[in-house]
C-alpha cells in the first residue's frame, strides 16, 4: 500500500537505517567510480578504526612505558602479580 501513499502524496516514513547524504560529500566519496553505499561503509570503518587507535593512544599517554607494552596481554594484572607474589615466596621457603 505504500505505493499508493506515494501517488497520493502521503508521506511515508523511511527506513530506519535511511540516511540522506549531502550530495557534495557523496560526489567526493564516489570520485574513484565507487558504488555510494560501499563508500560510505567504508569510509565510516576507516573513522571508527581511527577514533579507537585516537582513544588507545590517548589513553596509553598516562601510562608508563613498562607498563603499556603489558597492556596489550589479555589476562587481570592482580592474577599476575598474585603469582608473582606466589612463586617469589614459594621460592624464599625453599631457600
Amino acid at each position: 500500500m505504500s505505493w499508493l501513499s506515494r501517488l497520493f502524496g502521503r508521506a511515508t516514513e523511511p527506513a530506519p537505517n535511511t540516511v540522506v547524504i549531502d550530495e557534495g560529500v557523496a560526489t567526493i566519496l564516489t570520485a574513484d567510480g565507487s558504488q555510494l553505499e560501499a563508500a560510505v561503509n567504508t569510509s565510516l570503518v576507516e573513522h571508527l578504526e581511527a577514533k579507537r587507535k585516537e582513544a588507545e593512544a590517548r589513553e596509553a599517554r598516562g601510562i608508563p612505558f613498562w607498563l603499556r607494552r603489558d597492556s596489550a596481554k589479555s589476562g587481570d594484572i592482580e592474577d599476575e602479580l598474585r603469582d608473582r607474589v606466589i612463586h617469589r615466596r614459594s621460592s624464599e621457603e625453599h631457600s
